[in-house]
């Protein structure tokens, strides 16, 4: 499956592909592009000397925005960065953090990536390969070579760009192993999964695994949390390294304004996050992306399932409008002009990106790096970067440990948003996804950023002075409920269940009790929802704490596909009410804003609630 966006001036957008089961589409999470830029040119830019270390890192504004555009032709907000500056001049750089790059591949001979190779650490799933120790793609597959290098391309070696972590140990496999033509994927199978999710050698000594993929599609997905395949991979993560857990760092998705041919209301979420089930997994570190102006890339998946956000930019060229034009990522590209994203041959409105212009001559001349890798890819690894340097910090963190220091030293940007707000039906005004909210620990959590664009500095300090180191598994305390006439072995084809009001903003409401044993303060919330005869493209999902906190944790007016149907497994998960107290009244609340023609109520039919933390 491709998507693509609205407008001829936008190319094709490879969206999170997600490969574990043969019924799943598989696309990547990256978009290329182009325009002209004011940033630089032979005339103006070459009277100012490069850094001798790497020259193109003062194009790189993810690690220090000065307002530099990066060929895109509009700069940036200055100080929009990870905060990594300082660390750097500290000489902390993640040396010989281990991390794994899953994706379609990586150039292992790559200038400025072959001295930070793991040997050990490198697989290729693709049975059309010469070798399986060479994930090195044979085709135009540039996406986990641009991975890679936002993470740790060599720092100071003289030549191109530099890593978050330049430091780093890198492996890569290929693991998505999608055509040229984006619609066949060869590496697809539950045994891939789990042998790249630290079922292999290759996987199960890294510290950090990179995931830029993920499911997509305007269809819900089936899903169980105790028994999936992919379930089982990301639980078994955290018994890994040395008992302290494999760091899972994974995209949230790029179809905030783009789900198949569905027709989208702006300012609301078309595609949630959720909608991969594997990000409603605790053991994932789900990414958000937020551009160089400090606000929410365009195409950012938002859910109450990211738990932090990092830097993906925009487009990297003259946008549709200013939403979405603003710089991308600069980073590696597969080596040389006859391959990747950028080649001979290929045009792109970026000039840094075109083999022709002066200014590719001048900067870009063996073709090894690319100026518009974005997405919620792309942010992702500024993150897995940020984790490298924590884990080198202190070795003794757990997943846990730094799942709660990203939330806690993420920076809240974009605080003055004000939600989108819609009419329903009697009238009532109704906010499909509200904005920055306070919650009962006194954190703020907003579903665009989670707890914030991530600091590295803050996080790195945080990660030196910390002690309290939560091991193991989560404890978990446990509700469930029913509608009426329903029980445990009801299917959801079953016409039982309680009605949700159609057009009403309190549509239903169903009280469930959490105890105060096992779970005292809560590091993440999951629940399964069995429905009956609903329109799930109307259909909110909404959870209040016993704190008083509202999470949406999925929200109405989305772009799944229209009609009315039964929905089984339906997993949701929240951060929202991270750091409150577990026990008390939960209260799941559905809204049905009943945009469709003739619009029947559907049902409630159980759901079981699960609360975890310490």
């Amino acid at each position: 499956m491709t998507h693509s966006r609205s407008s001829k001036r936008f190319p094709p957008l490879r969206l999170a592909a997600y490969a574990a089961t043969a019924m799943m589409a598989a696309v990547l999470a990256a978009c290329g592009g182009g325009s002209n830029s004011n940033d630089a040119s032979p005339a103006s830019n070459n009277s100012v000397t490069p850094p001798p270390g790497d020259p193109l890192a003062q194009y790189q504004w993810h690690l220090k925005n000065t307002g530099q555009s990066t060929f895109s032709g509009r700069g940036g907000t200055p100080g929009i960065d990870l905060n990594v500056d300082s660390l750097f001049n500290q000489g902390e750089i993640g040396a010989g953090v281990r991390v794994l790059v899953l994706d379609d591949g990586l150039d292992i001979g790559h200038l400025d990536l072959k001295d930070r190779i793991a040997p050990d650490m490198l697989y290729n799933f693709d049975p059309s390969a010469a070798s399986t120790s060479d994930p090195t793609p044979a085709n135009n597959s540039s996406h986990g070579t641009e991975v890679a290098g936002i993470i740790g391309a060599t720092a100071d070696n003289g030549i191109g760009v530099r890593g978050v972590a330049p430091g780093v140990r890198l492996g890569g496999a290929r693991y998505l192993c999608i055509q040229d033509d984006q619609t066949t994927n060869t590496c697809d199978s539950p045994s891939m999964t789990l042998s790249a999710l630290g079922g292999a050698p290759f996987s199960q000594s890294a510290d950090v695994i990179n995931g830029s993929f993920g499911a997509s599609g305007p269809a819900l997905q089936e899903f169980d949390p105790d028994s999936s395949v992919r379930a089982a991979a990301v639980r078994h993560l955290t018994t890994l390294r040395q008992g302290k857990g494999i760091v899972f760092v994974k995209a949230a998705g790029n179809e905030f304004d783009s789900l198949g041919d569905s027709d989208c209301k702006t300012g609301i979420a078309c595609g949630n996050a959720a909608l991969d089930p594997q990000n409603t997994m605790p053991q994932t570190i789900v990414v958000g992306a937020v551009n160089a102006d400090g606000v929410k890339s365009s195409y950012s998946s938002s859910g109450s399932a990211v738990l932090v956000a990092g830097l993906g930019g925009e487009y990297g060229f003259p946008g549709r409008d200013n939403a979405t034009s603003g710089p991308a990522i600069m980073t590696t590209d597969l080596s040389g002009c006859n391959r990747g994203s950028v080649r001979t041959g290929q045009t792109s409105e970026n000039p840094f990106n075109d083999p022709s212009t002066e200014i590719a001559k001048s900067l870009n001349t063996q073709c090894n790096y690319t100026a518009t890798m974005n997405g919620t890819s792309a942010a992702t690894p500024t993150v897995a970067g940020v984790v490298a340097l924590m884990l080198h910090a202190n070795p003794q963190l757990t997943w846990r440990d730094v799942r709660t220091i990203l939330s806690a030293s993420a920076r809240r940007v974009d605080a003055q948003r004000v939600p989108t707000t819609m009419s329903l039906a009697d009238g009532e005004t109704y906010t499909p996804e509200p904005a920055w909210t306070r919650n009962g620990a006194g954190r703020w959590f907003d579903n665009w950023y989670g707890f914030g664009l991530v600091d590295a500095a803050a996080a790195v300090a945080m990660a030196k002075s910390y002690s309290t180191y939560l091991s193991g598994a989560m404890n978990s305390s446990t509700a469930l409920a029913f509608g009426t006439g329903c029980n445990a072995q009801s299917e959801a084809t079953d016409a039982c269940g309680s009605s949700i009001a159609t057009g009403k903003s309190d549509g239903l409401t169903v009280a469930l009790q959490i105890g105060g044993q096992g779970v005292n303060t809560i590091e993440a919330v999951q629940l399964s929802l069995n429905l009956f005869n609903v329109s799930v493209s109307d259909l909110a999902v909404e959870l209040i704490s016993p704190a008083g906190t509202r999470s949406v944790l999925f929200n109405a007016f989305n772009g799944v596909l229209p009609g009315v149907t039964n929905v089984s497994n339906f997993v949701l998960s929240s951060n929202a009410f991270n750091g409150e107290a577990a026990g008390g009244v939960w209260k799941l609340r559905f809204v049905d804003v009943a945009q469709r023609a003739d619009p029947e109520s559907g049902s409630f039919q159980s759901v079981k609630l699960n609360v975890m933390g310490h």
